[in-house]
C-alpha cells in the first residue's frame, strides 16, 4: 500500500537522523552502546509507549505527565484519585540474565542526569526490560531494582500482579477489580 500524494504537494524527504536510527534500531538490542546512547530518548518512549499500552490493554486510564515533572504518566483510578507513575527501561542484561535498575533521572544536558529520585518523586515505578518486553511495577522504594530472568514468563503472563501488588502497598486495595471491597464487587467498575 503507498501513501497516497496530494497533487502539487510532494512529500518530505525522510531527515538523515530518522534514516540513520532506522539503521541502527534494526539491530536492537545487539547495538553499541553510542547508538543506545543516541538513541536512549527513541528508546526511552518506546518504553513508555510499551506502559502505556499495557495499561491500555488492562482497562485503565493512563495520562503522560508534563516534560519536567520527575514522573512520566498519571494513572487515574477508579474513584479519580492520581497516582504518579515513574518508567524506567532496561536494554541489557547483567551476567546472570537479569535487568538491574538504578534510580537517577536523566538529562538530555548530559550523561551525568540530575541526580537521584527521592520517594516524593513518584508513586509507582514501572520498571521495563525492552528487549524482553516485559514490565514490573513496584511501590517499594529503593534506589536499585531488578527484574531477575526468571521473573520474565511470569510478568507476561499476568502483567497485572504487580501493578495490584504496588497500588495494595500504596493503600487503594479499592481500586484493584475483582477484589471484595474493589469497584467491580458491586458491578460499578469505571
Amino acid at each position: 500500500m503507498t501513501q497516497l500524494l496530494l497533487p502539487g504537494i510532494p512529500l518530505p524527504t525522510r531527515p538523515a537522523e530518522a534514516r540513520d536510527a532506522r539503521s541502527a534500531l534494526a539491530k536492537y538490542p545487539d547495538m553499541p552502546t553510542a547508538d543506545l546512547c543516541r538513541y536512549a530518548k527513541w528508546l526511552g518512549a518506546a518504553a513508555e509507549m510499551t506502559v502505556d499500552a499495557l495499561f491500555m490493554r488492562l482497562g485503565e486510564r493512563i495520562f503522560p505527565a508534563p516534560e519536567h515533572e520527575r514522573h512520566d504518566r498519571v494513572l487515574l483510578l477508579p474513584d479519580g484519585s492520581p497516582v504518579r507513575i515513574q518508567v524506567k527501561t532496561r536494554h541489557t542484561m547483567n551476567s546472570s540474565g537479569d535487568y538491574v535498575f538504578s534510580l537517577k533521572q536523566s538529562s538530555e544536558r548530559g550523561a551525568t542526569g540530575r541526580g537521584p529520585y527521592s520517594a516524593e518523586d513518584f508513586d509507582i515505578l514501572a520498571m521495563v526490560a525492552l528487549p524482553d518486553m516485559a514490565v514490573r511495577f513496584t511501590a517499594d522504594w529503593q534506589t536499585r531494582h531488578t527484574i531477575y530472568a526468571s521473573e520474565i514468563p511470569e510478568l507476561r503472563r499476568h502483567p497485572r500482579a504487580s501493578l495490584d501488588a504496588a497500588l495494595m502497598r500504596l493503600g487503594h486495595a479499592h481500586a484493584i477489580p475483582g477484589r471484595a471491597d474493589g469497584p467491580d464487587w458491586l458491578g460499578l467498575a469505571a
